[in-house]
């Protein structure tokens, strides 16, 4: 089997959510789409400052999105005169990042790659039809060297990952259903 098949049943249940479905189609109001960067900015800073300080190779950091994801934010905020304080922290993103802070403190660097995977491997393919469809310009679909970033981080990724690739996606089906209840 292949990490992908291990995940596939939660994989699909995500995508079904109806955040994620309107999230697809383009119908997400801006100001609903900037509350989901604004989750999503919290929960990639902490995955991603935890996997720099177990030493993730500095030659992948380009798969790196906080950065591209608050670049969203501020255009959005520029474009659309969004209030600073329309963003809110739904419970589950405070569940998601104690538990990314847990998997650092206890050394399972497997577990954060396990992350990664399910989120940034998500951002390249599914990526490339949400940021035609979404609010502003979608920089944190944008990646530099798409193709040998993706060979590279294939050779970090084991079957083994599986049931922590299947816990990031129940906290990213459970983020989809807190959104939802707004559309």
């Amino acid at each position: 089997m292949s990490l992908q098949s291990l995940t596939k049943l939660n994989h699909r249940t995500a995508e079904h959510k109806a955040f994620a479905v309107s999230l697809i189609k383009g119908k997400v109001p801006t100001p609903l789409y900037y509350k989901y960067l604004y989750n999503q900015e919290y929960m990639y800073r902490s995955l991603e400052n935890n996997l720099k300080s177990l030493n993730f190779p500095a030659t992948l950091w380009d798969v790196f999105r906080a950065p591209k994801i608050q670049q969203d934010m501020d255009e959005l905020i520029k474009i659309n005169n969004l209030p600073h304080n329309i963003a809110v922290l739904y419970p589950v993103s405070h569940h998601y990042i104690a538990h990314i802070n847990k998997l650092q403190e206890t050394k399972q660097y497997e577990h954060l790659l396990a992350h990664l995977y399910v989120r940034h491997f998500g951002d390249m393919y599914g990526g490339a039809f949400i940021a035609k469809k979404a609010p502003g310009s979608g920089e944190m679909y944008k990646f530099t060297n798409k193709e040998n970033l993706q060979t590279a981080l294939r050779g970090l990724f084991n079957d083994n990952m599986a049931p922590e690739a299947n816990i990031c996606f129940r906290y990213a089906i459970e983020l989809f259903e807190q959104l939802g209840k707004e559309l």
